[in-house]
């Protein structure tokens, strides 16, 4: 796949709001040769505010992509959804200020936002994934997984260093 749709002509802009769409799925996702998500549908809508010198992106983005669960290691679809902010301001040379701020050479008429676009998906992901619970709070896990852990963890009694550790914790 190329990413050509996510090249935005900044040099050629006009000072304004400049809207654009896009719908990230599995292609996408399978482009990136490093990606931990490999199938998904996120819907991305990227506003740009261009002013004389600076410019602002807001992404706002939702829908689900494909992980493994951490708990059963079982795939499961984990909704996403998220609003992101980026500075971009045009400078002696390409520098990344901070997370939020791009600086790019003056010179410069084209941005490329698919590399932000990924990330920022991949920052929406939480920190542990976790097969949601059902409607009576009920684990979605896989059965097996789990009682396979469950089984494991009642055979590891927990290490008395841990436990003298605890009581000194305690004493304070």
């Amino acid at each position: 796949m190329a990413f050509g749709e996510y090249i935005i002509p900044v040099g050629g802009l006009a000072v304004g709001e400049h809207e654009y769409d896009y719908v990230i799925d599995n292609e996408f996702f399978s482009s990136i040769g490093y990606s931990e998500v490999e199938e998904g549908k996120v819907n991305v809508h990227v506003v740009l505010s261009k002013e004389s010198k600076a410019m602002t992106f807001t992404f706002a983005f939702e829908g689900e992509v494909k992980v493994a669960c951490d708990r059963c290691g079982d795939d499961y679809m984990q909704k996403i959804e998220g609003e992101q902010v980026l500075y971009l301001k045009y400078g002696a040379e390409y520098c990344e200020e901070s997370d939020d701020v791009i600086v790019i050479p003056t010179d410069q008429r084209e941005f490329d936002i698919h590399t932000l676009v990924y990330e920022y998906i991949m920052l929406a992901l939480p920190i542990r994934c976790v097969h949601p619970d059902d409607e009576n709070g009920n684990s979605t896990c896989n059965p097996e997984a789990i009682e396979m852990l469950n089984r494991i963890q009642a055979g590891n009694p927990v290490d008395p260093r841990w436990k003298a550790l605890e009581n000194l914790r305690n004493e304070d």
